[in-house]
């Protein structure tokens, strides 16, 4: 007979879900620094933390001249933590199927759930890289995390991966803000962030690149990546991406920039997945793109 935790592995896999894996919902570590975030205070019965993780390194588009497109990172176009929402909620609603407590969690509710990258390093599924960012051998940094906390018993102990960072420094040293200290990243100066605030530094406007809204530059620099920005995985959730050569297309500067506000709300917006950019911001970033590409 097929066990609950079988038959969760076939459910993930058989919705986009690249890895799975079974851990204790006991105390993450640091304890004091995720105090109040931990599984137990979102779910005091809570016995098991089901982690996946969803490859995203294919949801780019090719840079065949930057001086004519920009740029949106491959969370965003990605679909943000839909990625990993959707797969789960049929992980979910098995578990509850069967008698379970099981409530879905992801990374874009920031300090109001479980920290997932200390989840998934004690799941095995990578170390924590300087840029801040779950980096594994085998997906690079390309990888969104989603978990389910449940009362169901399914903890398995995995072997820790180890950090193979070592002396690097290209993440921190291409971090146009200088938002990153290893290991540690002021979310105030990362450029994502600032992308989505009113009052940018004046500073950032010289050193933007092409990103209108999100930013994978210190991905983009990390050694851990380069074989992904050449060849990414071809994994099933990039069967959800749009047609690239149309999205290029209405990526192009000349479309942007004279966007109107309707155009903008149709095309655009719906891409951002949640998050609420207003017309006037989007105009904003996209003139810091066009004028550091075009200085």
């Amino acid at each position: 007979m097929e066990s609950l935790k079988e038959k969760m592995k076939k459910i993930a896999y058989e919705h986009m879900i690249d890895e799975i894996r079974f851990i204790d919902a006991e105390a993450l570590e640091p304890k004091e620094v995720f105090s109040g975030r931990q599984p137990k205070d979102f779910m005091p019965e809570a016995k098991s933390l089901v982690i996946s993780t969803v490859y995203i390194g294919g949801f780019y588009l090719p840079d065949t001249d930057l001086d004519l497109h920009g740029k949106m990172s491959r969370l965003a176009l990605s679909g943000f933590y839909w990625n990993v929402v959707e797969p789960l909620k049929p992980l979910r609603d098995y578990l509850v199927s069967q008698g379970y407590q099981a409530v879905i969690y992801d990374g874009i509710l920031e300090d109001n759930c479980v920290p997932m990258k200390p989840a998934a390093v004690k799941a095995g599924l990578g170390w924590a890289g300087k840029n801040t960012l779950l980096l594994s051998r085998k997906y690079g940094s390309f990888q969104a995390i989603g978990a389910i906390i449940t009362d169901a018993d399914l903890a398995e102990v995995y072997e820790q991966e180890e950090d193979h960072c070592g002396s690097c420094m290209a993440c921190i040293d291409s971090c146009p803000s200088q938002a990153l200290k290893p290991k540690k990243l002021n979310r105030s100066k990362c450029l994502s962030n600032l992308l989505e605030e009113e009052n940018m530094p004046e500073t950032i406007t010289e050193m933007q690149d092409n990103f209108f809204f999100e930013c994978d530059i210190c991905q983009e620099a990390c050694p851990w990546n380069k074989q992904h920005l050449k060849d990414p995985l071809n994994t099933k959730i990039l069967e959800t991406f749009g047609n690239k050569e149309e999205l290029l297309a209405l990526f192009r500067f000349e479309n942007l920039l004279k966007m109107e506000e309707a155009e903008y709300k149709e095309k655009i917006l719906p891409l951002l997945t949640g998050v609420d950019l207003s017309y006037d911001l989007f105009r904003r970033n996209v003139g810091l793109a066009y004028n550091f590409r075009h200085k």
